[in-house]
């Protein structure tokens, strides 16, 4: 029997109240060119569990099996409340709603930290999944666009679905997707402190091109960024 479905009933007319959020959004590079290989469909949904998997083990806690030697990570200290497929990544959404400075200044920090440990461990991680994917072509990398700014609820109607839109979910997608010899990239809207950023090698750039977005001060790995070609890096960035 084939399932229908009714109209889209549509949003409440009413978004909440604007909040403070941060937004993350990965993408995982090449998953087209993974998809185009024969019966990858036996194959997809097991990779991307696994991916999606590694990637709330960094908000939600649990073993890091792809590393040499499994350790336990705790979880953060509070947890999205909104994550969305997008098709080959994800988008996750919190509230700051409540949250005081100092526990936010702790969230970014571990969070900026573990996605850039998991981008940096990517390989291992395509190793783990090797026997239960089978396939050539995985895709070689994860990046990551992480931003802070103001987010709005839609409720649906007659449902107990909800969306988020907002500046920094944009911004995000923007990010991730900005200079492909990064895996991370984050909006120095998150307000990390400078004593963090050096003690964790980030450094902070101009990024001069990003659609919508001109002239945003962005946060790199001090070392990843270095890495880039000059003429890359003169087309897709600026000093502060």
């Amino acid at each position: 029997m084939t399932k229908t479905f009714g109209k889209f009933g549509g949003f409440k007319a009413h978004a909440s109240r604007a909040q403070n959020g941060i937004a993350v959004m990965f993408d995982l590079e090449g998953f087209s060119k993974f998809f185009n290989q024969p019966d990858v469909h036996e194959y997809i949904p097991v990779y991307l569990n696994k991916v999606i998997d590694a990637v709330e083990t960094c908000f939600f806690g649990g073993e890091l099996y792809w590393e040499v030697e499994s350790k336990p990570l705790l979880p953060l200290h509070f947890l999205p409340i909104h994550r969305k497929f997008l098709g080959d990544g994800m988008l996750y959404v919190w509230s700051l709603a409540g949250v005081t400075d100092n526990s936010s200044a702790t969230l970014v920090t571990l969070l900026c930290n573990r996605l850039w440990n998991l981008k940096n461990s990517f390989d291992a991680l395509n190793r783990a999944c090797s026997e239960a994917v089978p396939l050539l072509d995985l895709p070689p990398r994860i990046r990551f666009g992480v931003a802070r700014g103001t987010i709005y609820e839609l409720s649906v109607e007659k449902s107990s679905s909800k969306e988020y839109i907002g500046f920094c979910i944009n911004l995000a997608s923007r990010l991730q997707a900005y200079c492909g010899r990064l895996g991370f990239i984050a909006s120095a809207r998150l307000s990390v402190k400078e004593s963090d950023l050096a003690k964790n090698e980030y450094i902070k750039v101009v990024a001069t091109k990003i659609k919508g977005f001109p002239k945003e001060i962005v946060i790199v790995d001090k070392d990843e960024y270095a890495d880039i070609p000059p003429d890359v890096k003169k087309d897709l960035f600026g000093d502060i």
